[in-house]
């Protein structure tokens, strides 16, 4: 079995421990103390005086199994030897007699290794310069980033996209390119080989429908405005058609047929163009140039 105060094998009797003297666990346990005495008698004992053939246990008073010794009553004997009893020190007095606790041992300060101590003023971790130095080292990286970040958006143009989109700089108004004026066309027309089919034709801003025939002459019109042109067919020999060719800047623009014509008649076409050009209109008979007429849009 093993003791209970010093873990150490020990017989299995009622026999103290032989190491620490402690009482056997096979005796009954009380509150005060241990059966088969007073539980009293375990601190009522008076301290022992020590001498030099007196044996010391260093387990607590009520630990100890107090016996007589030889020629001193009273006396507690131990299973240690070589070692010095400390007397306890009164707790209380009364009458019937004073309470007395085991004092502790005085330690040996042989075989003490004393360490003093490294640091006798605290200090930081980290130095201060270093702190400065590493400071001064973030702030150059950040002036150094924010530079290139800004010169790249200023050089790709997305500051003035950022300014526009915020509403903060408004792009200018664009101004129209001027133009120069368009010229006044030509007064005269050009005739063909078919002149003496369609011997006459005039551009309008106004005509009558009806007879077509024109009310108000002109060769200069605005974007939008509609332009007339009359012609008329005087005595074919065959039956023909006419075909007028609208054309601006010198580009074909629009093409129209008539039904065929036996004979004399009068007839109109319509056109209209949305930007200012120089325009021209021809008259076809059978597919032969009789008339070239010239206008302009401004």
């Amino acid at each position: 079995m093993l003791c209970p105060f010093c873990s150490t094998a020990r017989l299995d009797n009622e026999a103290p421990c032989q190491v620490c003297g402690a009482p056997s666990p096979l005796l009954q346990q009380a509150v005060g103390g241990y059966t088969g005495r007073p539980a009293q008698s375990l601190f009522d004992q008076p301290a022992p005086t020590p001498t030099q053939n007196s044996p010391v246990s260093w387990l607590p008073v009520p630990y100890q199994e107090p016996q007589q010794a030889v020629g001193q009553p009273g006396a507690w004997q131990t299973h240690q030897e070589g070692q010095e009893l400390i007397p306890a020190r009164p707790q209380n007095q009364d009458g019937d007699g004073a309470t007395r606790l085991p004092a502790l041992a005085k330690q040996s300060l042989e075989g003490v290794v004393y360490i003093p101590p490294m640091y006798t003023k605290p200090r930081p971790i980290i130095p201060r310069y270093r702190a400065i130095s590493g400071l001064i080292s973030v702030l150059v990286v950040l002036i150094l980033f924010c530079s290139g970040a800004g010169y790249y958006a200023q050089a790709s143009g997305k500051v003035e996209m950022l300014r526009q989109l915020t509403g903060i700089d408004r792009p200018a108004s664009l101004k129209p390119t001027p133009t120069a004026p368009l010229p006044d066309p030509k007064s005269s027309p050009d005739f063909g080989p078919a002149a003496n089919i369609i011997n006459s034709a005039t551009t309008a801003s106004k005509i009558d429908a009806q007879i077509n025939v024109v009310l108000q002459p002109a060769n200069v019109f605005h974007p939008g405005q509609t332009i007339y042109v009359t012609y008329s067919v005087q005595h074919p020999k065959t039956p023909g058609v006419v075909t007028v060719k609208w054309y601006t800047n010198g580009l074909l623009y629009s093409t129209s047929q008539t039904q065929p014509i036996k004979d004399s008649s009068n007839g109109s076409a319509e056109m209209q163009f949305a930007k200012p050009a120089e325009g021209t209109v021809e008259l076809y008979w059978n597919d032969q140039l009789a008339i070239r007429l010239y206008f302009v849009v401004r």
